[in-house]
């Protein structure tokens, strides 16, 4: 098809946050052009298992996104302790009156999931499109990008970037603010001789936390290395993987049975200074990226993606052309937004640390969280739902 040249709203990037943002404004009755760089039947090798809040899986699919049961696995419990110390947390969804605090599941499959129910409520969305440069005014944004091998100009009067490329990077006022941990996350697919039971364990060692999600009847491994740890486990057979596994949690599980084949990432915090310049708004991964010790990247995304919706989606086509939205909806976000990545960054850095002073300390706060109910009940729901009032009313 051949272009139009102006929208109310384009999107960059259709992965599930910017996906996500099309279908809420299409369901508010607001003209919307999402872009992507790959082919809409394109073959994807992404191995990455998601861990959805609760709260994320019912905005999805308030948002017309049809996700069953089948296709997830549910956590009903997150068991969080530190090696050799004392001081551990429970968390439960039945504490917090729900059925789960959240699932796993497999990228691809969301991802496919969301691309027809973009096909489902007829969201345009322009493939194989390569964006080249951005630019924002105080009045409409512009994009420079290939299509069909051709150049071309679109306009919108507000661009969303929902990509995780370096585009903000380009506006004027924006900076990136970029920490490398120094370490990778080592991922694969482990089957012990105990299955999950519906529980995500969270366990904190000297190196780094290491995090075994339900899976299936499997378990989905995170675990934080250092370069050199992740390149000799990438090479060790089974007897030996499952030594050091039983080194960091026991033999609670039993023996390890069977893993499939491993792939590790590099793991760094970036965010910017500001999400938006002018006519450009910055959500999901173009805004933040962080540690996965926590498992709150996505779902930061997809309460971006509900305050996006929020305050343009509601708004008259009159009202869309005042330019202070934007920076309405950077106050929206930015408690939520900066306690988040604030706290998965300490958390990091602080369990990061040996010093046996530190330690005692560590533990004992752990020990507080798990026995205080009051507390433990704050700390879970804002885990699931975060900390924007507005969002709670998929709770209900």
């Amino acid at each position: 098809m051949q272009p139009l040249s102006h929208y109310p709203f384009i999107i960059i990037g259709a992965g599930p946050v910017g996906m996500l943002a099309a279908l809420m404004l299409q369901q508010q009755g607001k003209p919307v052009l999402l872009l992507e760089a790959r082919a809409v039947d394109s073959h994807l090798t992404d191995q990455r298992t998601l861990a959805l809040s609760y709260h994320s899986i019912q905005a999805f699919r308030q948002a017309g996104v049809n996700l069953p049961d089948d296709i997830f696995t549910f956590i009903q419990e997150v068991h969080v302790s530190r090696q050799q110390h004392f001081g551990r947390v429970l968390l439960t969804a039945k504490e917090i009156n729900l059925p789960y605090l959240g699932a796993t599941i497999d990228y691809v499959r969301l991802l496919r999931a969301c691309e027809k129910a973009l096909q489902k409520y007829r969201v345009p969305v322009q493939w194989q499109t390569t964006v080249k440069q951005i630019h924002s005014t105080a009045h409409w944004a512009s994009i420079q990008c290939v299509y069909q091998q051709r150049q071309h100009v679109l306009t919108a009067q507000w661009l969303i970037l929902a990509e995780g490329g370096n585009l903000a990077a380009s506006l004027p006022d924006i900076r990136v603010r970029s920490h490398d941990y120094r370490q990778q996350a080592l991922v694969n697919t482990l089957r012990f001789e105990s299955s999950n039971q519906a529980v995500a364990y969270e366990r904190f060692t000297r190196n780094g936390p290491l995090a075994l999600l339900p899976y299936g009847d499997d378990f989905r491994l995170v675990w934080t290395c250092t370069p050199e740890e992740a390149q000799q486990r990438l090479r060790q057979d089974i007897y030996a993987f499952n030594q050091q596994l039983q080194a960091v949690l026991g033999s609670r599980f039993g023996q390890l049975r069977q893993m499939g084949e491993p792939t590790t990432f590099p793991l760094r915090l970036r965010q910017l200074n500001q999400v938006y310049s002018q006519r450009v708004i910055c959500i999901g991964n173009a805004a933040q990226t962080m540690h996965p010790v926590a498992a709150q990247g996505l779902n930061l995304g997809v309460r971006d993606a509900e305050t996006l919706n929020k305050i343009f989606g509601m708004a008259d086509i009159k009202a869309l052309n005042n330019a202070t939205l934007a920076r309405e909806y950077a106050q929206a976000r930015a408690y939520d937004a900066h306690a988040v990545v604030g706290f998965t960054h300490i958390l990091v850095q602080l369990f990061d640390h040996a010093h046996s002073g530190l330690e005692y300390v560590q533990s004992l706060g752990m020990g507080i969280l798990g026995a205080l109910p009051a507390l433990r009940y704050r700390f879970t729901k804002q885990l699931v739902f975060g900390l924007n009032q507005h969002s709670n009313h998929l709770a209900k």
